[in-house]
């Protein structure tokens, strides 16, 4: 009862913390001469984008942390960094719901709130969607109903290193800075760590896991041993990723289309 009180504490003051955030952002970007000019839905976008990597880096870092402390045992060790970070990344999943909103309608026109929503819930289902299940299934299960041990947690934690990469790639874009050298590097960095922290980590987790399962007749029995909650959680995770790896790759074919003379060195 008291672990869960405190786990409510953190989630409740982290939840301020993103808004506060957030609030933060926005007014600096107001008063900031290179973004004053631009429009609402635009410095909206960067606020959201400039929060979102913040907790990226942050979720990342616990991750590797978590990864670290766990390695050598990975159905039993448990890592309590892990599990107050969960109420810190719930409290985010649920403030992006809103930002997310937010910038929805600052680049809509809508006749109404109920025409907003839709339209809301249309253009960015996807996103939703992955940011519902993590919040009702992934951190729950992971944290609160798996036995296995935090090893797992902490990779479904890294997947967020890629976050800081994603959202500078907006940042850059929207500060007018998408044909700079800056932009094609981070475009790359952000494919690299995308590919090994969102798509390659869920084949490596299993290896580990099924490299520690000695005892087990074969693969199969070990990976059935497996609660079906955290096999529903890797598929749920793992499709958005390879969509938005695949739109990732045709955005840097397309990049690298680009004529030498378009590529400018602003820093």
């Amino acid at each position: 009862m008291q672990a869960m009180q405190t786990q409510l504490a953190v989630g409740t003051y982290a939840l301020l913390a993103w808004f506060g955030l957030y609030l933060l952002i926005a007014e600096a970007l107001r008063m900031w001469t290179r973004t004053s000019n631009l429009s609402p839905a635009h410095r909206t976008h960067i606020t959201e984008s400039f929060v979102s990597g913040v907790q990226g880096a942050a979720c990342g870092v616990v991750g590797v942390m978590t990864v670290m402390a766990c390695w050598h045992d990975v159905m039993r060790v448990r890592y309590p960094l892990a599990v107050y970070y969960s109420s810190i990344g719930t409290a985010y999943f649920i403030y992006d719901l809103w930002a997310m909103f937010r910038s929805h309608s600052a680049r809509t026109e809508c006749s109404s709130v109920g025409a907003l929503l839709l339209s809301y819930l249309k253009t960015d289902l996807l996103m939703i969607v992955h940011h519902i299940t993590i919040v009702s299934v992934l951190f729950p299960a992971m944290v609160y109903h798996s036995p296995m041990g935090h090893f797992f947690m902490g990779c479904f934690l890294c997947t967020e290193l890629s976050t800081p990469f994603v959202n500078a790639r907006v940042i850059l874009s929207r500060l007018g800075l998408k044909n700079s050298t800056i932009y094609v590097v981070n475009g790359i960095l952000m494919m690299l760590v995308f590919a090994m922290c969102r798509v390659a980590m869920f084949p490596v987790m299993y290896a580990v896991y099924l490299s520690q399962q000695t005892r087990a007749p074969s693969h199969i029995h070990a990976l059935a041993a497996i609660p079906i909650t955290c096999h529903l959680s890797c598929l749920l995770v793992l499709a958005p990723q390879l969509y938005w790896f695949n739109m990732m790759i045709k955005g840097a074919v397309a990049v690298l289309k680009r004529t030498p003379p378009q590529m400018t060195k602003d820093y």
